[in-house]
C-alpha cells in the first residue's frame, strides 16, 4: 500500500484553530497518523511530498450545487447535463472541493454521477445527491426555467411522504425542499413540511430546506430541518432558535450578489423576481446568524452563466468580507460542512483514521483568505489529483 509523507506545511486541521507545523502520512485511502513536525515518520520507500510555504488544509466541501448548471448558459436536455456535470465535477475538485451536495438536478443525474466518481469512472468531487427538489404544486423548483422532472410536486402530508420514500428508492442521500419562492409566499403547510422531515429522518436521510423569507424559516425551524439554504431573511428570535437546535446555514450570499451586480441581465428570468427584496436583508441575516452563534456551512448555487461553477473560495471570501473571521469561515467550507452531511466520523477534519481529502495552498489562508485560490495541491481519497507545485 503505498503511503505518502507530506512535509512543511503549517496544517489547519478543520476546527478552526490556527495552523500548526504538522507532518502527515496518508496510507492507501486514509491518514495514517498527523506527527509533531520533524518526528520520526518511517519514511522508508514513501514518496515524500515537500509543502514549506503551504498551508495543509480539509478539502472543501461545497453543501449546495446545481451539477446540471455551469458558467454558460442552461441546458435542457438530460445528455447535455450530464455532460456539465462531469466537466463541473472535474472542475471543482482540480479546486480543492473534494466534496459537492447536489440539491436538485433532473434525471437523476446527480445520483449517477456519485456512482461513477466512486467507482473511478470519471475524475471528480464526491457526490452527495438529494435527487429531485420536493415542492408545493407550482412551487419554487418546478416554475420556469427549471427542466420538467427538477422538481417532484407534492400535496398533503401522505404525498411528501410518498415523495420522500421516492426519492430513496432513487439513490438519494439527502432530501431538498424548497418553503419559498417567486410567489413571495411561503410554499406548502407545516403539516407537509413536518412529514417530510419526519419521514426523512426515518429513513436517516438530512434534509436542506431552501428558505428565504422570515415565515418560511420559521416553519423551518419547527419542523427540524437539518440545514437551512440561503436564509436571507431572519430574525434574532429565529436564529437563536437555529442555534439552540443545531440547524446548519448555508447563507449563500455570493449568488445574491453575482444576481444583483447583473440586474439588468438576470431580471428577466420569471424565477429572480423576488431577488431584490432578498438582496437587501442577505448581509444582515447572515450577520444576526453569526452573532447568534448559528453553525455555518458554506455552499454557491451559482447559475445560469454567474460565474465559475468552482466559485466556493470566492463564497468563503466573501463570508469573511461580510463579517466571519476566516478560520471559523474555513471551518465552516470543512469540519461543519462534513457534520451538515452527516460524515464528520470521515472526512472535514485532518486527523488520524480519516479520509484523505486534502487541500494544499500557498500561504495562510487564516490570515489572507485570498490563498485559497493558490493551489498547490490536491488529495481525493488519498490519491494526488493536482500537483500544482512549481
Amino acid at each position: 500500500m503505498t503511503r505518502i509523507i507530506l512535509r512543511g506545511a503549517g496544517v489547519f486541521d478543520g476546527t478552526g484553530r490556527r495552523p500548526e507545523r504538522r507532518t502527515v502520512v496518508v496510507e492507501g485511502q486514509r491518514i495514517l497518523d498527523v506527527l509533531p513536525d520533524g518526528a520520526g515518520d518511517g519514511a522508508g520507500d514513501a514518496r515524500v511530498i515537500d509543502l514549506s510555504g503551504c498551508t495543509l488544509l480539509p478539502g472543501l466541501i461545497d453543501l449546495h450545487v446545481h451539477l446540471g448548471y455551469g458558467p454558460r448558459s442552461f441546458t435542457p436536455t438530460v445528455a447535455a447535463t450530464a455532460l456539465r456535470a462531469a466537466c463541473n465535477l472535474r472542475a471543482t475538485q482540480a479546486a480543492g472541493i473534494t466534496t459537492v451536495r447536489d440539491v436538485g438536478t433532473l434525471g437523476g443525474i446527480a445520483a449517477a454521477a456519485r456512482d461513477a466518481v466512486a467507482k473511478g469512472d470519471i475524475p471528480g468531487s464526491r457526490v452527495v445527491p438529494c435527487g429531485q427538489i420536493l415542492c408545493m404544486t407550482g412551487g419554487h423548483g418546478s416554475e420556469p426555467p427549471a427542466p420538467p422532472g427538477m422538481a417532484r410536486e407534492v400535496d398533503g402530508p401522505d404525498d411528501c411522504r410518498r415523495a420522500v420514500r421516492e426519492q430513496v428508492k432513487a439513490g438519494a442521500d439527502c432530501i431538498k425542499v424548497t418553503t419559498n419562492g417567486p410567489l413571495n409566499v411561503v410554499e406548502l403547510t407545516q403539516e407537509e413540511l413536518d412529514a417530510i422531515v419526519d419521514e426523512a429522518h426515518r429513513l436517516e436521510r438530512r434534509v436542506a430546506c431552501h428558505a428565504s423569507i422570515l415565515g418560511s424559516s420559521r416553519m423551518a425551524v419547527r419542523a427540524g430541518v437539518d440545514t437551512m439554504e440561503h436564509g436571507s431573511d431572519l430574525d434574532v428570535e429565529t436564529a437563536k432558535q437555529m442555534a439552540d437546535r443545531g440547524i446548519t446555514l448555508v447563507p449563500t450570499l455570493l449568488v445574491m450578489k453575482s444576481i444583483m451586480d447583473r440586474w439588468d441581465e438576470y431580471k428577466v428570468i420569471p424565477m429572480f423576481r423576488s431577488i431584490p427584496v432578498r438582496a437587501k436583508r442577505a448581509v444582515e441575516s447572515f450577520q444576526i446568524a453569526l452573532a447568534a452563534g448559528v453553525t455555518m456551512g458554506t455552499g454557491t448555487d451559482l447559475f445560469f452563466g454567474m460565474g465559475p461553477f468552482e466559485s466556493l473560495p470566492e463564497e468563503i471570501e466573501y463570508m469573511v468580507a461580510c463579517g466571519m473571521d476566516a478560520g471559523a469561515a474555513l471551518a465552516a467550507a470543512t469540519h461543519h460542512g462534513a457534520a451538515a452531511l452527516g460524515m464528520a466520523d470521515r472526512i472535514g477534519t485532518v486527523a488520524r483514521g480519516k479520509v484523505a481529502d486534502l487541500l494544499a495552498v500557498g500561504g495562510d489562508p487564516t490570515a489572507d483568505i485570498s490563498m485559497l485560490h493558490r493551489v498547490a495541491l490536491v488529495m481525493q481519497g488519498g490519491e494526488i489529483v493536482r500537483d500544482a507545485r512549481p
